[in-house]
């Protein structure tokens, strides 16, 4: 097995457990005023198609910026072994409402209130407080797809950091590329 499968097994873990450190990634747009770096919930992984799958809201700031610019960045961390993974891709939300309803009905209700605010993420709470419209909360949810272009895995070691760097070249090829750390 390759580094990069490697990699693609390692992101798959953390869907399946909760506690994977990988399972939190910052998730990096070019917006207006800048960049724009927030954490997500990597929800699922498609190895074949070296995709990784987010929740979101479409009134976010996050879907705002990535019809600008679809290009975004993630980073993961792993404290437990000193391993850094970046990830370049382009994002793009889910077109089929088969899938997108098929993840929905998947969703407990508890978190469905997430995507039911009256006002979109980060708006300010008016003086009647957060109000929620469960009948509209379907309507905000977006699978958002990333589909991976480039990796770069930085572990962290006492006797010499090991980077390495991934560029697809073909739709199911990783260029595996030693890297100075």
């Amino acid at each position: 097995m390759n580094h990069a499968e490697e990699i693609w097994k390692t992101l798959v873990r953390a869907t399946e457990d909760k506690k994977h450190p990988w399972r939190v990634a910052a998730f990096s747009t070019a917006g207006a005023n800048g960049p724009q770096a927030r954490s997500v919930i990597l929800r699922a992984v498609n190895a074949i198609e070296h995709q990784l799958v987010f929740f979101t809201d479409a009134r976010s700031q996050k879907m705002t910026d990535i019809a600008h610019d679809p290009r975004v960045a993630l980073l993961f961390w792993n404290a437990r072994n000193n391993t850094q993974l970046r990830v370049c891709g382009k994002a793009s939300p889910e077109s089929s409402e088969l899938i997108v309803n098929d993840l929905w009905n998947q969703i407990p209700d508890y978190a469905r209130k997430d995507y039911a605010t009256l006002s979109a993420p980060g708006q300010l709470i008016g003086s009647s407080g957060l109000i929620h419209d469960l009948e509209t909360a379907r309507r905000n949810f977006v699978v958002l797809n990333v589909k991976v272009h480039s990796m770069e895995s930085l572990v962290l070691k006492r006797e010499g950091h090991v980077r390495m760097g991934f560029e697809k070249i073909e739709e199911v090829n990783w260029q595996e590329k030693v890297l100075v750390p």
